[in-house]
Formats: C-alpha cells, structure tokens, sequence
C-alpha cells in the first residue's frame, strides 16, 4: 500500500485532532445545554403558574369566575400563552377530598404529586404522560386562600415543546460545528501548502544539483525552520561545489606534479640507454638527477597517501606522551646545518619544563619539517629564523618566525589548500608541491590542534603558531 503524501497526512491528522475535538466539546456543550434548557424550561413553568394563579384571584376577587363559561374562557386565554392545557377544579369536596375540575381537561387522580404540592401550598414540575398518552410536564398552583372552598389551577404542556427548544440549540450547536469543521480544513490546507510549497522548491533545486547545476541556489527562502533548511541547502551546494572544484584541481595539480619528474626520470633514462656519446661525468649527473626525482617522486606519494587517510579518517594517531621542548630542541638543532649552508641563522628558544603532548613521534616530525622547512626556503641568505616553545593552561604553542620574503595579504586565506603556492613564477626556483601546509593543517586537525600563519605582507617576514593539547 502506497505511503500517503505528506499534504493528506498533514489535513487529516489535522482535521482528525479538530474535529474529533469539536465534536466531543459539541456533545459536552449539548449535554449542558440540554440539562439547562429543562431546568429553565421548567423555572419559567413555575413562573408561569404563579403568574396565571395571581391572574385567577384577581379575577375571582372582581368577581370574574362566577359563571362556568366565563372561567373556561379565561382558562382558554391562559392555557393560549403557555402553549398547554389548564385546568380549574376545587381544592377539597364535601368529603374532604379533591374535587372533580372546571374548564377544560377531565381532572387528574388525587395522587398526582403536583396537586398536592399546589394544595400545601408549594409549586413543582412532574412529567409523565398526559391523557393522549404523550410526555408532557404537569405543573399546579392554589387559587384563593387555604380551605374547602380553594381552587387548584393545573398547567400541563407537551414535553415537544421543550423538545423543539432543545433540537434548536443542538442544531445551533452543529452548525456552529460544522462552520469550525470548515474554517479548519481551510486552515489546514493553507498550512500544508505553505510548508509543501518551499519543499517542492527544495525537491527542484536538489534535482537540479543532482543533475550538475552546481551554481544554482534556493531563492526566496523565509525566516522560518523550513528556510533554515533552505540555508542549509544553499550552504551543502556550496561545499559540494567547492568540492568537486578542489577534486578537479586536486587532480590535475596531482598529474603535473606526478608528469614533471616522471618526464624528467624518462628524458634521462632514455639518454643514458640510447646516447654512447655521453660521458662518464654527465652519466653521473644524469644518475644523481634520476635519484633526485625519484626522491621527490617518492616522497609527493608518501604525502599523498597521508593526506587520504586523514581525509578518510583512517589515518593511525599516535598516543605517545613526548616532550615538546626536548623534541624540538633536538629536531631543530638537526636543522641548524641546513639552514647554516644557506647562509641562515636559525635560534631555538624553548622553555627547561617539560611541554607533554600525546601525539605520534612521525606526525610531530612532519609537522615540524614542514614547518622548518619552508621558512628555510623562503627566507634569504643572511636572514634569521626564531623557533620558540611556550605553554597555556590547556595548550602547547610552537611558534616559528622568519624575516623572509613574507606573503600577500590576498594569498594568506589560501595558503592552506593543497599544491596552492603564493609565488607561482618562482615555483621551479624553490622546491616543494605545495602540500606541506596542507598535510600540517590535517595533521592538527586530526589531532583538534590549531595553526595560523601571519605576515606584514610581501618581504616583511611570516609567522607560524601552531599549538597541540598539552597533557
């Protein structure tokens, strides 16, 4: 069985929750006002009678009721108002009991509690079946004062009456119910459209990516949930782009970097087979070339495959604990003939308290010659290179510092994208594949460490501060 759209399921829950609502609210509401209906109904009885038994003594008292004729007509006038039968008879015969009615209607039997309710003086409402056999109410009230020449007047209407009343308000009552019913469905209906009608354009705009339109966007999105969705769709799409752009450039930076020494490797491995011409000299320079790119090759490889499994997740960190302040007075210090053979001087600051941090020995020699390295490269003969250790509360800080060539403000927020190099022209003069800040940023990634690159600007120097979680 097919899954109901969300359109219909949003109605009929909606127009279920109201209506079964409604209509429970509209049974209770009838119930009371049924209840109160009847009990008005038979207030205004009572009313009615006290009003008709003040009319009778007045009328008695002006001497109104003498003739038998005269007193049915007044009754016939009385019952006319009420819409039911009224009929007069003595209170007590000459034996005491009640006496057989005057006017209309053939009398009731002496039980009848209404009757001796009006004989003591009091008024009540009692319903049962009237003569023709049908429900109707009976009510009764004395005429004259207490004794054997009283009178009892006694009132009895249908209960149709009051039933016709009731069916009003429950009709009343239905309408109104159904009037809801409807303002509802309109209501649910203009809430699912207005939530389904930015889905669609979601749908639409997820298709067209689907389909290679990277650049397109939601438009016209709302200030509600469904429009931080929509947000959040235009922010996925672009970094799906800006993902599928850094794959592309990745690989074609990739293939360059892998063509350049294998087209190298190639030119003079085939000169060294097929040339007899050369000499032992260049042989040997062709050779020590050869292992070069081959070193070079080898270690783009190496950097590559550490950047996929850190992407992928895979990539082993270590849970070592070392000594950040020896560890870098050590590595730095193998780094100072380096630097020293290209006319650089390199200074190590590091505190005598240990700095632990619990990271992989090969991770944090990557880190740190990556590091070293570039500002060794970038740096002029003659310049000085500042590399100092210090600790917060929680962190460990290496910063290194170099009075270099620096970079363009404009080049500082891609400096970490992989194979990017800021001096494109000098890219040959300067070894390198524009990966090292790349793999250092993943590395502390991986490991929640930050890194940030400052520089004045072009020859004015740069300045690295990376930190690890001290333990």
């Amino acid at each position: 069985m097919p899954s109901l759209r969300i359109r219909t399921r949003l109605l009929l829950a909606m127009l279920g929750v109201v209506v079964v609502g409604f209509a429970a609210l509209t049974l209770v509401a009838g119930g009371q006002i049924a209840s109160a209906a009847r009990n008005d109904y038979e207030l205004r009885l009572i009313n009615e009678m006290r009003l008709i038994t003040q009319g009778i003594n007045t009328l008695a008292s002006r001497g109104g009721l003498v003739e038998l004729d005269v007193a049915q007509a007044t009754l016939e006038n009385y019952a006319a108002e009420v819409g039911g039968t009224l009929v007069l008879m003595p209170a007590r015969g000459s034996d005491g009991r009640r006496g057989p009615p005057m006017g209309q209607g053939q009398g009731a039997n002496a039980t009848e509690p209404e009757i001796e309710a009006a004989i003591r003086g009091g008024i009540v409402v009692v319903q049962r079946r009237n003569a023709q056999g049908r429900d109707a109410f009976f009510t009764a009230g004395l005429v004259g004062a207490p004794g054997r020449d009283a009178l009892v007047a006694q009132l009895s209407v249908p209960l149709d009456n009051l039933n016709e009343l009731i069916f009003q308000r429950w009709a009343a009552l239905w309408s109104l119910f159904g009037l809801m019913s409807l303002l509802t469905f309109g209501a649910a209906l203009w809430v699912a459209r207005s939530i389904l009608r930015p889905l669609e354009t979601l749908r639409q705009s997820a298709l067209r990516l689907s389909r290679g339109d990277l650049a397109h966007r939601v438009t016209r999105i709302g200030d509600d949930e469904i429009g931080d969705v929509g947000r959040a769709f235009n922010e996925m799409a672009g970094q799906v782009q800006s993902m599928l752009e850094e794959q592309r450039a990745f690989a074609s930076n990739t293939s360059h970097e892998l063509r350049t020494p294998l087209t190298s490797i190639r030119l003079r491995s085939e000169a060294l087979r097929d040339d007899p011409t050369l000499d032992a000299a260049l042989r040997a320079q062709y050779i020590s070339e050869i292992d070069d790119e081959a070193r070079r090759l080898g270690a783009l490889i190496e950097d590559l495959t550490l950047l996929s499994r850190l992407d992928a997740g895979r990539a082993e960190l270590g849970g070592a604990e070392i000594d950040l302040a020896r560890f870098l007075a050590t590595f730095a210090g193998q780094m100072r003939a380096v630097a020293a053979a290209r006319g650089l001087s390199l200074e190590i600051a590091v505190p005598e308290a240990p700095l632990v941090v619990r990271v992989s020995q090969n991770h944090l020699t990557i880190l740190l010659r990556n590091l070293l390295d570039n500002a060794i490269k970038y740096t002029p003969s003659g310049g000085t290179i500042r590399v100092s250790a210090s600790a917060s509360a929680a962190s460990v800080e290496v910063c290194v510092q170099d009075d270099g060539r620096g970079i363009d403000p404009a080049h500082l927020p891609h400096i970490f994208e992989r194979f990017y190099r800021a001096d494109k022209a000098r890219s040959r003069d300067i070894p390198g594949t524009g990966l090292g800040l790349a793999l250092v940023k993943s590395i502390l990634d991986a490991y929640q460490g930050t890194i940030r690159v400052e520089s004045a600007g072009v020859g004015k120097g740069t300045t690295v501060r990376m930190t690890l979680a001290q333990l």
